[in-house]
């Protein structure tokens, strides 16, 4: 059955990076060319876990699709698909929708699927790089209990937030980091997180990162969790961008390891 559900997730992948081929010579050719140049070459919030600080355009719709596997020992966690709904209300806020369907499987248990509690929320620009104060921004969401699949519906609303903060260092080289809080929606108690990201513009719009993130309980009996990741994404046109990406865990109780891919695409509406 685990080989079964590999096999799917793998299929998957192999349709995404397909899709992407057929969809980006459609876009090549119906793109509006003056409002792209104003607007940029797409920006995505994935694959790496920091967020970053740029706000989408006023008046684009953008969709961040992802797929994954992660080992979470002794079983594995498959997401198909996570996808953030961005809509650009203005030049310096932007309205978000994060939804996720994943599948759990345990050695001798039931598998366990359905969508997780639909978060809303928002990022809001707070303000550009100047000097040594990088570009940041702040970024808020609304985890709704009753809008899910019974099995992952949760007691209370869940807040989390962050504050994302992005240095450009060179042309081709930036540093972006998050610190923030969530909640599970079950109790008080809020997990601290942050993230450290190094990203490099390789080559003729091909990209690549490295990443230590990981989050901090309130609590002190409750275990660390701290990762590293690392990936690559690749601008097909100024309206379509593809990654692939892998992690592992550095803590005893992190998930062992997980591997995405993922396609973003945007359009003026």
């Amino acid at each position: 059955m685990k080989n079964m559900k590999q096999f799917v997730i793998y299929r998957i992948m192999a349709g995404i990076l397909f899709f992407t081929c057929i969809l980006t010579s459609e876009l090549k050719a119906q793109a509006d060319m003056d409002t792209t140049m104003m607007a940029g070459p797409i920006v995505a919030d994935r694959p790496n876990q920091s967020d970053g600080a740029t706000i989408l355009a006023k008046g684009y719709f953008q969709m961040e699709n992802g797929v994954s596997i992660e080992d979470i020992k002794p079983g594995f966690v498959y997401t198909y698909p996570s996808t953030l709904w961005k809509i650009g209300v203005s030049e310096s806020f932007e309205f978000r929708v994060l939804t996720e369907y994943i599948n759990i499987t345990h050695e001798g248990l039931a598998n366990i699927d359905g969508l997780l509690p639909v978060q809303v929320g928002f990022k809001t620009k707070l303000f550009n790089q100047n000097g040594i104060i990088p570009k940041a921004a702040a970024i808020g969401f609304l985890s709704l209990p009753g809008i899910a699949s019974k099995q992952f519906q949760t007691t209370y609303f869940a807040p989390s937030m962050r504050l994302a903060f992005e240095h450009q260092v060179t042309n081709s080289f930036s540093v972006a980091y998050n610190v923030g809080a969530e909640w599970n929606g079950e109790d008080a108690r809020p997990n601290f997180l942050y993230t450290f990201s190094l990203q490099a513009d390789v080559f003729h719009g091909l990209g690549a990162y490295i990443e230590a993130y990981g989050d901090v309980p309130q609590q002190r009996e409750d275990d660390f969790q701290h990762r590293l990741d690392g990936g690559l994404t690749y601008l097909v046109s100024d309206d379509v961008v593809v990654d692939v990406s892998g992690g592992i865990g550095l803590s005893d109780n992190a998930p062992e390891r997980y591997v995405a891919v993922g396609l973003s695409y945007r359009f003026k509406m």
